[in-house]
C-alpha cells in the first residue's frame, strides 16, 4: 500500500533527468535509493525534507534535493516536504517556534498592547531571533526524528499485516495457486 501510494505521486528518475540542464547531474543522481520506494529511502526522504522545511532559509527545495542525494534517500519526497512551510503555515510555525525557543532559552519579549507590527518586530529583532532560531531548530529536529520513526513503524506494521492476511488466505485455501 505505501509503495503504491508513493509511486503514484513520485516522478521517475527518467522524468527528472529528461531536461537537458539535468544531464550534468546524472552521475550524482544514479544511486537507486534516490528513486526506489523502500522503507529506508521513504522515511529518510520525509525526515530530510521536514528538517529543511523548518529551517529559515531560501531555496529549501534545492537544499532538500542536495541533502537527499548526500544521505541517499528518496529525492522526490525530500523535495516535496518543504512545501509544508508555505505562506499560510509560516506564521503558526514561527509562533510555535518562538514559544518553544523562549521556553528553552528563557528570553521573552513583551508584546505591545497595540499589536505586533513590522516596525516593532524590526526593533525587537535582536531579542526575538535567538529563541526563534532555537525553536525552529528544535521543531526541525523533532519533526525529522518523529516522522522517520513513525514511517518506519507504519511501514513495518503494514508489511506484518499484509503477511498475516496472506497467511489467513492460505489457511482457508484461497491463496493456493491453480494447478
Amino acid at each position: 500500500m505505501p509503495r503504491k501510494f508513493f509511486r503514484k505521486w513520485a516522478p521517475s528518475k527518467e522524468a527528472v533527468l529528461a531536461p537537458a540542464f539535468m544531464r550534468p547531474f546524472a552521475k550524482w543522481l544514479a544511486h537507486p535509493n534516490l528513486w526506489h520506494l523502500n522503507r529506508r529511502s521513504v522515511s529518510g526522504g520525509v525526515a530530510v525534507g521536514l528538517f529543511i522545511a523548518f529551517l529559515p532559509t531560501p531555496f529549501q527545495m534545492l537544499l532538500a534535493a542536495i541533502a537527499a542525494v548526500f544521505f541517499r534517500v528518496n529525492v522526490a519526497l525530500a523535495v516535496a516536504m518543504p512545501l509544508l512551510s508555505n505562506p499560510f503555515t509560516m506564521v503558526p510555525i514561527l509562533w510555535v517556534a518562538y514559544i518553544i525557543g523562549s521556553w528553552l532559552t528563557g528570553c521573552t519579549v513583551t508584546v505591545p498592547t497595540t499589536g505586533i507590527t513590522f516596525e516593532w518586530v524590526m526593533t525587537q529583532l535582536h531579542v526575538i531571533w535567538p529563541p526563534l532560531l532555537t525553536g525552529l531548530l528544535v521543531l526541525a529536529t523533532l519533526s525529522a526524528v518523529i516522522s522517520f520513526f513513525t514511517i518506519q513503524f507504519l511501514w513495518r506494521l503494514n508489511v506484518i499485516l499484509h503477511k498475516r492476511r496472506k497467511q489467513k488466505l492460505r489457511a482457508r485455501g484461497l491463496g493456493q495457486p491453480p494447478l
